[in-house]
């Protein structure tokens, strides 16, 4: 299915910090949202990954979306919990928050064409993940260069965002069953921190960084999902 392979033209990107010593409550409570998300009457897809090695210990969510109009089939998660569970759907949302360090949401839009080498028909075991600070004047350029070297991964592509609404970054998602399919990634990071591939006359690798202020990189493993 298209919205496994990060082909939709938008995407809610929900993006979740997790207290290390309340990792295992966590993972409990984060089950019981995913619980009431596929038991209440809205069936909007997601999928959910966690850091499997990054900077630090985070729970991802990606609803892709057709449209931005989507955005209004996309229930709360207080209005889920309460829909289904009652008032202790309240109380099981407190326990949630007092798990998290930090919560935020973005919504992205699609940089690089739509490309679907494979059906998918349930979300990728991992992602290999990317995020990256690019100076708003050199955006344009960057996104055009990382977009070539992007390109020449047909096999197993890596699927460029911007940010529409939330903290302006490029953001950078391959696929794979498994980690070891990720190394097709190897090249691309390379590149990010070395400086980009070059055409000849182009100028070095270090200009066309100019603009890259930081970048962070993840893998990440799948733990839930739901279709529509």
């Amino acid at each position: 299915m298209a919205q496994w392979q990060f082909q939709s033209p938008y995407c809610l990107f929900v993006r979740t910090s997790v207290r290390r010593e309340r990792y295992a409550a966590f993972k409990d409570l984060a089950a019981s949202v995913a619980f009431a998300y596929r038991q209440h009457a809205s069936r909007v897809p997601w999928s959910a990954y966690a850091t499997v090695a990054g900077p630090s210990l985070q729970a991802f969510i990606l609803v892709p979306l057709e449209n931005l109009q989507d955005m209004d089939s996309v229930t709360s998660m207080e209005r889920v919990m309460v829909d289904v569970y009652g008032d202790a759907g309240r109380q099981t949302m407190a326990q949630f928050q007092d798990c998290v360090l930090e919560m935020g949401a973005s919504v992205l839009n699609r940089i690089t064409p739509a490309n679907m080498p494979s059906v998918r028909t349930e979300p990728p075991q991992f992602l290999y993940y990317a995020n990256l600070d690019v100076r708003p004047a050199h955006v344009p350029h960057f996104v055009a260069r990382l977009s070539h070297v992007a390109a020449k991964q047909a096999q197993n592509p890596f699927n460029l965002f911007g940010t529409f609404a939330g903290a302006t970054r490029i953001h950078g998602f391959m696929a794979g069953d498994s980690i070891g399919d990720l190394v097709a990634a190897e090249p691309i990071q390379r590149q990010v921190i070395s400086g980009l591939e070059q055409e000849p006359g182009e100028g070095t690798g270090a200009q066309s960084l100019e603009g890259l202020l930081a970048s962070e990189t993840s893998i990440l493993r799948y733990i839930g999902h739901q279709g529509t």
